[in-house]
């Protein structure tokens, strides 16, 4: 008797093999591609931005020792005065003659002062006269006096005048010369634009009189300065 065999298949068999699980997601993008990039250029950005640094103040250092760079002295050398007188309008009108010692103690270096400059005379804060001098330009290891003429006008109340009164009796006026000039160095003939220095100096001088036709005895003299930089 021959037995055949049969094979039987389970309806949850059949069941488990429609029901298959879905895919594996993508795996994710790796991003540290992109940010390692982006750190290495600002790593190389930093690294040129200081080797520029260094490039620049190694090649102020070799200018310093080379030229050795000094700033000019500035003084007060006389003043006279043509005019000082009361008008009928009640205006003060003055005229002085002021000659400014200008002192270059540089070896290499010259100035050329510039055409735009202004001086004044102030007293008890307001401006006796004021005006200007023509551009010139100073060699290195010079000495140049700076011949000027300023006029001015201005109204004096009766509190001012007993306060000029008073000092002029007493052989001491405070008077304060201020001046603002242009200067450009200049090296080996070249004048060299790219480093511009605006000068103002503030000259407190203390004299024994104003009166016309005279010139004061300066008693007093003490200058102040500043400098600006520009391209």
């Amino acid at each position: 008797m021959n037995s055949s065999h049969k094979s039987y298949v389970s309806l949850e068999d059949n069941n488990k093999d429609k029901k298959r699980s879905p895919p594996p997601p993508p795996p994710p993008r790796d991003h540290g591609g992109c940010c390692c990039w982006f750190m290495s250029c600002i790593c190389w950005c930093l690294c040129f931005m200081l080797l520029l640094c260094v490039i620049f103040m190694a090649a102020v250092a070799i200018m310093y020792f080379i030229f050795r760079p000094q700033i000019p002295v500035y003084g007060i050398d006389s003043l006279q005065v043509k005019a000082f007188e009361m008008r009928n309008d009640s205006k003060l009108y003055t005229e002085m003659a002021v000659v400014v010692r200008c002192e270059n103690p540089n070896k290499k270096i010259g100035f050329k002062y510039g055409e735009d400059n202004s001086v004044s005379i102030i007293y008890s804060d307001g401006e006796l006269c004021a005006g200007k001098f023509e551009s010139f330009l100073q060699a290195a290891k010079s000495t140049v006096m700076i011949n000027m003429t300023l006029k001015g006008e201005r109204e004096v109340d009766s509190k001012e005048k007993e306060q000029f009164m008073a000092q002029q009796k007493e052989g001491k006026i405070p008077l304060v010369l201020i001046w603002k000039i242009p200067v450009t160095p200049v090296i080996g003939g070249n004048i060299h634009q790219l480093w511009n220095v605006s000068v103002r100096a503030n000259c407190l001088m203390v004299v024994d009189n104003i009166q016309k036709d005279k010139t004061p005895n300066i008693s007093h003299k003490e200058c102040t300065f500043a400098a600006h930089f520009w391209n």
